[in-house]
């Protein structure tokens, strides 16, 4: 599992992240790690309001992970 720090180069880039049965196109806002696991702040697209989500909820992503 990447670290948050190697987690940097997704901010901004657009991610797809699944909510139960939806799955929205959504702009990486920050990245951060807590209780062991790496979560982003996302907003969607299209869409007002942003939320922190695990990144274990990433349906699809072009996110390229650098060591930092």
């Amino acid at each position: 599992m990447p670290t948050a720090r190697e987690m940097l180069p997704a901010i901004g880039q657009t991610v797809r992240v699944g909510f139960e049965t939806l799955t929205i196109d959504c702009q990486v806002l920050d990245v951060k790690s807590a209780y062991g696991k790496i979560r982003l702040c996302v907003a969607p697209i299209a869409g007002i309001g942003s939320q922190w989500v695990e990144l274990s909820r990433l349906r699809e992503s072009s996110v390229t992970l650098t060591k930092v």
